[in-house]
């Protein structure tokens, strides 16, 4: 999961973020941060997978910062670059939000930086947009958007 995060993050952000936060990314201290959110209670994940190998991942939750109408979140969501628009994205959303159902959270939201190319995706998933949010990242402000889902049994796969 760590290998496919730090290098999704280089291969999407490297017009985006600055390339010395970038080349800094290590594989190995992201490794230590995903196991430990694995052994969270609160934490959940899915992995999609070719011949044993992991080539995506979705990771989700309760809502992290006191949303009072959405209650589940997506955490994180990555592909491989050359596996995207496969409907990769799109079956780990199902996953993860068919868990959400069956703990009774049936609202979501999710948080991505503006200038991701792929933000797009979550409207494609009857996401909608619900406002921008400035967050200090590195040494930057970054513009993140919030698209939510009132109602995650409509969430096209």
């Amino acid at each position: 999961m760590s290998y496919i995060y730090v290098r999704t993050w280089q291969d999407t952000y490297l017009s985006v973020i600055p390339y010395g936060y970038l080349s800094s990314m290590s594989i190995a201290r992201h490794e230590q941060a995903f196991f430990n959110e694995l052994n969270s209670k609160n934490f959940i994940s899915f992995v999609a997978e070719d011949a044993g190998r992991v080539i995506g991942f979705i990771t989700g939750g309760y809502e992290r910062h006191g949303d009072a109408i959405y209650s589940g979140e997506i955490y994180t969501l990555y592909v491989l670059k050359n596996l995207q628009r496969q409907g990769l994205g799109t079956k780990l959303v199902s996953a993860l939000t068919m868990h959400f159902n069956r703990l009774g959270i049936y609202s979501m939201l999710v948080r991505v930086l503006k200038l991701n190319p792929y933000r797009r995706f979550y409207k494609k998933i009857n996401g909608t947009y619900l406002k921008t949010e400035h967050v200090p990242f590195a040494v930057e402000i970054m513009d993140v958007e919030i698209y939510g889902w009132l109602d995650t049994t409509l969430i096209d796969d």
